[in-house]
Parts: structure tokens; sequence; C-alpha cells
């Protein structure tokens, strides 16, 4: 597979293939260097809504690039007319494999797991300062740079606080989205970006997702039902401290409230948790409060302390919680808002180089407030107007063209949304829509459920040879 023509750089070699975009090596000719190249594929749609998700990813990571643990983005593009006209993006480039990969096999060191987490907190707290919603926080999107730094990548499914809210369809990223995120109670928030980069550090030590199975059923339906039912499981491994061990249960709480409120906090309880285990400790790169120059600190303060400030406020729940909270099976208020606090230390961070990956397939402290909620690990119960039939599901083909409806008798009460997902490419959404066109000359899977405030159907699935 060649990628297309691009001006001033010289393509080497295909990459990997991500949920709506090929990943290319290229040679820049000026100043020459290889660079890893993102280019929208020509079997998706340039919808108005692609195109924005694309202008969104670039200048997300543009915002973020100064960031020592964010993939630094180097310039975008669209391809000429003979190539497509597809939108691209340039990034630093270093060779897989991914972090998610590399621990499959080879799960990482404790020591090294928290350092990773306080790091990939900072990357994910500077984004929140910066309004943003990462919204797809996994191991294949944690890239590792040449100076075995983890490089946090693809901000593709990315939002602003400002704009989420309103926002009618949300990709997902299974098994790594919270419950709030698959029940249809949030279209992502800073609770869920925690939930997530906890899923991601129970992943480094386990090279498995939290709630996966091994030989079990690893199904979007069977991880659906673990993650929104089932206790948040412990890692099992005997050199894991307890302390760790209730932080990341905190992280992949059910409800937002009972998880750290910010990457931040989650980044200083992992800091406590090195100190108490003897670990060298890990500076977290925030940008934050720091002696104005000249000043000279009070005697007694720690040149390493953290320093803290109040910062922007940003909402903690989903858009849905208004409506939650109004509708008959409303059991709480679930819209809150989370202050996102700034921190820095005064060591200096050598800016690195980072790379860009593509996942082919589609790892507490004692000084925790002891007032935090305990997790509950009783099931949800079913409301009597929950949807209980799967809908049925129809695709035609046309050359290379494949159609899916669906419909189900139980639709049409107010606030009905459809989440559909392919199982060839992984790429999941919710949708008001009741039909899908995609460009695909191979086999095509979709499975579609119905989903109603915080409750979903059944799963339904069809074929298209």
């Amino acid at each position: 597979m060649s990628g297309p023509q691009i001006p001033g750089y010289t393509y080497l070699e295909h990459l990997g293939r991500g949920g709506f975009a090929d990943v290319y090596l290229y040679e820049q000719e000026w100043p020459r260097q290889r660079v890893a190249v993102k280019v929208v594929r020509p079997d998706v749609p340039l919808t108005d809504r692609e195109k924005s998700l694309f202008t969104a990813e670039a200048n997300a990571m543009a915002q973020l690039s100064d960031h020592p643990y964010i993939v630094s983005v180097i310039t975008a593009g669209v391809t000429d007319a003979a190539s497509g006209g597809r939108p691209y993006l340039v990034m630093r480039y270093c060779p897989p494999p991914d972090l998610g990969v590399r621990v499959r096999t080879a799960p990482m060191q404790v020591a090294d797991a928290i350092a990773t987490g306080v790091k990939l907190a900072s990357a994910v707290e500077t984004a929140h300062r910066a309004g943003i919603i990462h919204r797809d926080i996994k191991p294949s999107n944690v890239l590792v740079t040449t100076y075995s730094e983890p490089a946090l990548s693809d901000f593709g499914i990315a939002g602003h606080v400002t704009d989420i809210a309103g926002e009618s369809e949300v990709r997902i990223s299974y098994p790594w989205s919270p419950p709030e995120l698959l029940d249809g109670r949030s279209n992502g928030s800073v609770a869920s970006d925690v939930y997530s980069l906890g899923a991601t550090i129970w992943n480094l030590l386990t090279g498995r997702s939290p709630f996966a199975i091994p030989g079990g059923d690893n199904s979007p339906r069977g991880l659906t039902a673990r993650i929104l039912h089932a206790p948040p499981p412990l890692t099992q491994r005997p050199d894991v401290p307890a302390s760790l061990e209730r932080v990341l249960q905190q992280c992949l709480a059910k409800q937002p409230e009972h998880r750290p409120q910010s990457a931040l906090e989650l980044a200083r309880a992992l800091q406590r948790i090195e100190a108490e285990a003897g670990y060298a400790r890990t500076a977290i790169a925030v940008e934050g409060d720091r002696p104005a120059p000249g000043v000279v600190a009070p005697l007694g303060d720690d040149p390493d302390t953290t320093h803290v400030k109040p910062m922007t406020v940003i909402p903690s729940s989903g858009p849905r919680a208004a409506r939650i909270e109004s509708g008959p099976a409303a059991t709480e208020p679930t819209r809150r808002s989370t202050v996102v606090w700034a921190v820095t230390g005064t060591a200096v961070l050598a800016v690195v180089g980072v790379l860009l990956a593509v996942n082919l397939a589609g790892g507490d402290d004692a000084e925790a407030p002891t007032t935090r909620p305990s997790v509950s690990s009783t099931p949800l119960d079913v409301a009597p107007e929950a949807p209980t039939r799967a809908p049925t599901v129809t695709g035609t083909r046309a050359g290379e063209q494949v159609t899916f409806t669906w419909r189900s008798p139980d639709a049409g009460q107010t606030g009905d949304s459809w989440e559909w997902k392919r199982t060839d490419t992984g790429e999941g959404r919710r949708t008001t829509e009741t039909t899908l066109e995609v460009a695909s000359p191979d086999r095509t899977c979709l499975q579609v459920r119905l989903i109603r405030g915080s409750y979903a159907s059944p799963w339904a699935e069809d074929c298209v040879d």
C-alpha cells in the first residue's frame, strides 16, 4: 500500500491503519528527518463531521505539542486532487510498537508503571487545563520516544469542553471507555478521562484491559456488561502495593464522583505511593505556580514541592446528565463540575521528540480521603421503560458501498439514540440516525443497540459479504 504524494515528503512505508485513517512513514526533505503522516483513508466519506474531527485533532495536538509527554504535530494539510484531496497530519516519528503492544507480553515493573502513570496524568491534566477532553486514552494511544518516554497521541475523537455537550454522535473505544459513555450518560468529561487513564495504568501492570477475562467472553457485549455491573478488579499481582490497588479501583469506579476528581489528583496519589514504596519520585509536568524571577522561596520549602492554585472549571459529568436527573429513572444528580488545579515543580524537563503509531487491533493511596464513597458491586436495576429487545439490522451492498439500516419496536421515546460498532474495524459511534453508509470492498459487520437514558437494549448484528 503506497501513501499519497505530498510535496516535500518521500514515501517510505505503510505503518498501520486505524478507524478512519492510515499512517505512513515519510522522509521530510528539509530539514531531513523521518516523520509519521496520518492520512484519512480513501474509503472514509469526507463528511463535515469527519473534516471537523480531523481539524479538531490537528488543533488540539498543536496546542499541546510543547508538552514532553504529548505527541507533537509538525504540520497539517490536504493532499492534491490526484491523491483524493485527503486531510493529513505530519508528526514526529519513532518506530513502533506502542505501549499497548509492549506490555501485552511483558507487563511493566510496578515502579515503571507508576512513573508512566504520573507522566501520562501530567499530559491529561495539561489537556484538561486547555479545555480539551481526550476521550480515547488507551495503551495503544501511548507511544514511546527514542528516550523511552511515554507520549500521549491520537486526539482524533477529543472534544472541547464547551462543545461536547451538544454532540449527537460519540465514538466509543472498547474496552477503555467508562460506564457513563457506554450507557449514554455522558459524551466525555474529566472524570471519563480519569477512568480511561486508570484502566491504562492497570493494563501496564497486567497486559490486558481491566474487565477482559482470559479465555472468556470479551466481545463488546460481554465487556460492556462487566464494565457496567462488575466491581473494579484487582491486578492480583503480589508486588503491587495495596495503596495502588485502591487508587486504580477508585479510577474504575462506576460513578464519576467516586473517582479522583482530576488527573492531577491521580498524579499526586501516585507520587505518594512512590514515596511510600521507596521509589524514585516522578515529577509532575504541569505548568503552575512558581516563584517570580528573583524571589527566594520561603525557608523550609522543598524545591521539588508541588504548588497548587485554582484554575479553569471543567464539567465532570456528561451532557445527558440533566435529562437523567429529570427523567423517571433518575436516582441521584449526576451533573457536577470539577475544579482543575495546576501544579509544577522546579525540576527542568527536557522536551523530547515524540512518535506516532496506530493500533492495528481494535494494564490508593494510603492518604486518600476517607470520605470518598466506596464503589458498589450491585448490578444496576432495569427500569420498566428500559429497551429489552434487540433491534433489527439489515445490510445491503452495491459494489463497494455497503448500507446498513436498523429499527426497533422499542424505539420512539424522546431522547432515544443508537449506538453502532463495526466489528471489522473497531469503529463505534452514537447517533440519532438509523442509516449508515460505508465504503468497503470486504466483508463488513455492524452491531447496533438502542440507547435510552442509562439503559441499552441487547446488541444486534448483521454482516454483508
